[in-house]
């Protein structure tokens, strides 16, 4: 053997080494391919190399490296080319005259420099690439090049098979990441929510339980002819301020449900006029004087929905109805139902909602200016949507300031 093939021999086994080491660090197809590309070239001493994707069915020229333009960004079906053949047969194809080797698309290749050509599969079960060199003049590359060659192509498919595991593992660690720092934020927001629900439940429990303890020992202190008639009033004081403690409480309790997750529903079918009126009568002692519900059903009577979530949803919008209108003035309500759909009106004539507060209704805490003086938590809105939505509906409300509000509750069936 001479001296020269040796020390060629050699050299391509250094530029193998070398794109080997290179491949090692990869961590993306991008340098995979640009390292693969670039020693393919070296290996052999071509004119120029092509990285070839196998692509649902299409060969895609993803990247290149050449004397002139070749087919970069580029995709052919794989049974009319050369990279597609070597995939197919999961063996090289050397071709030393294009323009004589059937399986070349000629027209193709004619507006290029390519004379001589091998073609090289990426993995040999199953090929997900190919690996290709071209010449500008008639080529044969020897056994050893097209060794060298579909050496650097297995070693290519190691990598490439890295490159997806390293990517999947990198996702799922970026994936868990963020969940966990998502559940820190979520933590953070609930604690602090948990915070002002502790401040607030301080300061609002006191008015109500004054009234207890008041009421509770004033009625101690009624004696005489004309002590029923105060005892009643003492009474109603007292359970006025039960009704208002159960519902800030209702309040806590369903929001802590919802914002860990835990509020869960389940539908049954039942008679929705009668399901209205029962909930009339069970708040309208509540109630300030005068006032009364003008109730109106229209359609179907049966549905099938979460009644417990759905009689707290309604429970709290009846009940925000009556404390922000006067005495003596009615509510109105409305309930429409057909084979899909189920629609609720609860409408008011009260004080309205300011317009520049209409976007933040449904806000944890959220009180609107004219509400100062009115008892609330600030959390029945945003819970009522938030239920609203956990039954797969919509709310929606048009309000005018002095005139009162109207909210529109949309289900499907």
């Amino acid at each position: 053997m001479s001296v020269i093939p040796m020390v060629a021999d050699n050299q391509a086994m250094k530029h193998l080494v070398a794109a080997v080491q290179e491949l090692s660090l990869a961590r993306s197809l991008d340098a995979v391919m640009r390292i693969v590309r670039s020693a393919a070239r070296r290996l052999t001493g071509a004119d120029g190399a092509t990285f070839v994707l196998r692509d649902n069915g299409m060969c895609y020229y993803a990247d290149e490296d050449a004397i002139a333009p070749l087919w970069k960004g580029q995709r052919f079906p794989m049974e009319t080319c050369i990279s597609g053949w070597a995939m197919l047969n999961r063996k090289p194809a050397v071709i030393e005259d294009i323009y004589q080797d059937s399986r070349i698309p000629v027209d193709a290749y004619r507006p290029t420099f390519v004379k001589s050509l091998v073609m090289v599969p990426v993995r040999s079960i199953d090929p997900i690439a190919a690996i290709g060199n071209y010449w500008a003049y008639k080529h044969i590359p020897t056994e050893e090049e097209i060794s060298l060659l579909q050496s650097l192509a297995d070693i290519t498919a190691v990598n490439m098979e890295n490159v997806y595991v390293y990517n999947e593992l990198e996702q799922r660690v970026n994936e868990r990441t963020q969940e966990l720092l998502d559940s820190l934020e979520r933590e953070k927001r609930i604690n602090a929510k948990k915070t002002r629900m502790v401040s607030m439940a301080s300061h609002e429990l006191k008015t109500p339980l004054s009234a207890i303890l008041s009421s509770a020992f004033l009625l101690e202190q009624q004696t005489g002819a004309d002590s029923d008639g105060k005892k009643a009033k003492h009474l109603n004081r007292i359970k006025s301020a039960v009704d208002r403690l159960t519902g800030m409480l209702n309040d806590f309790l369903a929001d802590d449900q919802l914002q860990q997750g835990k509020a869960e529903t389940y539908r049954e079918k039942f008679n929705l006029p009668a399901f209205v009126e029962n909930l009339v009568e069970e708040i309208s002692g509540t109630f300030k004087r005068g006032q009364q519900v003008r109730y109106e059903h229209a359609g179907e009577t049966h549905i099938v929905q979460d009644r417990k979530i759905l009689h707290h949803i309604l429970l709290n919008l009846l009940s925000n109805a009556s404390k922000y209108s006067g005495e003596h003035q009615p509510i109105d309500l409305r309930s429409v139902a057909s084979d899909n759909c189920v629609s609720i009106t609860i409408r008011d004539y009260g004080i309205g909602i300011p317009y520049e507060g209409q976007q933040k209704i449904f806000s944890d805490f959220f009180r609107a200016r004219n509400a100062t003086g009115i008892q609330g938590t600030g959390l029945g809105l945003n819970i009522v949507k938030h239920y609203t939505e956990l039954l797969g509906g919509a709310i929606s409300f048009r309000s005018e300031p002095g005139e009162g509000t109207a909210f529109e509750l949309k289900f499907s069936c």
